[in-house]
């Protein structure tokens, strides 16, 4: 078993038992998976899981945000702090409606030519949404990739890393991308983080970077 097969077994082994129980992983829609793609950005994870639930009661498809009174709506998300993302989340939801029929677009190429989505909010879209095996890169998913395999931090915007996309679309594993991306995202944040949590981690026996660590200390 070469490293890459390895590193994705470990990985969902850890995401079978630490899995985080996120409001939009229960019940998931491509609708569901997009707007908590939005919400995220930029924003903790546990700020967004605490108010996700009334806001998608409130709003429960594209159509009930394309159509939301703008005031309303800006209220609704001022007590998260996320009031700035009124306009950005009704012109999304309107060109959804307006190009799709109220229904989220299964092509790439489609996703990133909405407002507000990214090469990674696509793929995000993508992978959850519709199950597809697709790999996602963000600056925490690089973070561990380029520990585990490079032995060191990135040096640049993984967003403009072609050869980390490539090297991550490659160890994506058929037929299970959705769990394998979920628990990278839950291991980068629980374990892998800015300061790492080394000591007692399953991917340790693979890592370059905590190899590298290691033989700092003992010398």
């Amino acid at each position: 078993m070469n490293k890459e097969t390895r590193f994705v077994q470990l990985i969902l082994e850890w995401g079978a038992k630490y899995k985080r129980p996120f409001p939009w992983r229960k019940y998931r829609t491509q609708y569901k998976v997009l707007l908590a793609e939005i919400l995220l950005q930029r924003t903790p994870a546990n700020r967004v899981e605490k108010f996700f639930p009334r806001f998608v009661k409130k709003f429960p498809s594209p159509r009930s945000i394309a159509t939301a009174d703008i005031n309303s709506l800006k209220e609704f998300l001022y007590p998260m702090g996320l009031k700035k993302r009124t306009k950005w989340l009704i012109s999304l939801m309107k060109e959804v409606c307006a190009k799709y029929d109220c229904k989220i677009p299964d092509q790439e190429d489609k996703l990133v030519k909405l407002p507000g989505v990214g090469l990674y909010t696509a793929r995000a879209v993508l992978c959850f949404g519709f199950s597809k095996d697709v790999c996602i890169v963000d600056v925490n998913v690089a973070r561990v990739l380029s520990r585990v395999f490079y032995g060191s931090d990135i040096s640049k915007r993984p967003s403009e890393d072609e050869a980390l996309w490539e090297f991550a679309a490659r160890v994506v594993p058929k037929g299970s991308g959705t769990r394998y991306n979920e628990a990278l995202l839950d291991y980068a944040s629980l374990v892998c983080k800015k300061n790492p949590l080394c000591d007692g981690c399953p991917i340790s026996v693979l890592c370059n970077y905590y190899i590298h660590y290691k033989y700092d200390i003992k010398n």
